[in-house]
């Protein structure tokens, strides 16, 4: 082999490693940015699997919430109204009379504010016979508004054959308040002056 093909030999290995190092590094830096791309490709989809799973259960929070407000709106229509609960009496009175019981006298007691409604509770005491206030109590079961009937005490009249017992009850009418019930006044010290709210320690 002469020496002119030898050299052109060496030059040629030597351009082609030298063409190799500088691919080699070229591509080195481009691989780093494929691996960070892929990386960040990575943590994205996560973030569109995170928002479509926040999304399925946003629609299935939604859902529920209408469910609970169409039940709240229904059993708001069967709740008493102010006039409704003013009529307790009259409309007991009138059951009463169905039931073939009669009503002795009602007591009008204080009102109990909830969070969300009043409770209206009259006392009550009927003269009755056994299967005629049963006929009673299920004719208020069946009273197209929510009341309760509560603290039944029944006492057996002797000699009496027409309405052998006396029952005292409370019933209830229940009006729906949405406003929350106000907080009471702060009560006055001595001097007629109310007391100046204390401060914690630490503030």
């Amino acid at each position: 082999m002469s020496p002119n093909l030898q050299k052109q030999i060496l030059i040629g290995g030597l351009a082609g490693l030298l063409v190799f190092v500088l691919v080699f590094f070229l591509l080195g830096g481009k691989r780093d940015e494929l691996k960070s791309l892929r990386a960040g490709n990575a943590a994205l989809q996560q973030e569109v699997n995170r928002g479509y799973a926040l999304k399925d259960i946003y629609e299935k929070l939604k859902v529920e919430v209408a469910q609970e407000e169409k039940e709240i709106e229904d059993l708001v229509k069967i709740m008493p109204t102010e006039a409704d609960r003013g009529e307790l009496p009259y409309r007991m009175k009138k059951l009463a009379d169905a039931a073939g019981i009669e009503q002795v006298s009602f007591s009008l007691m204080p009102p109990a504010p909830k969070e969300y409604y009043t409770e209206y509770p009259v006392q009550f005491t009927f003269r009755a016979g056994y299967h005629t206030m049963g006929q009673f109590t299920s004719l208020l079961s069946g009273y197209g508004k929510i009341i309760n009937l509560s603290d039944m005490q029944m006492k057996r009249e002797l000699g009496n054959q027409l309405y052998p017992v006396s029952v005292s009850c409370k019933i209830s009418a229940f009006v729906y308040n949405p406003a929350k019930p106000e907080a009471p006044a702060p009560t006055k010290g001595a001097g007629g002056k109310t007391p100046a709210p204390s401060k914690e320690q630490g503030d």
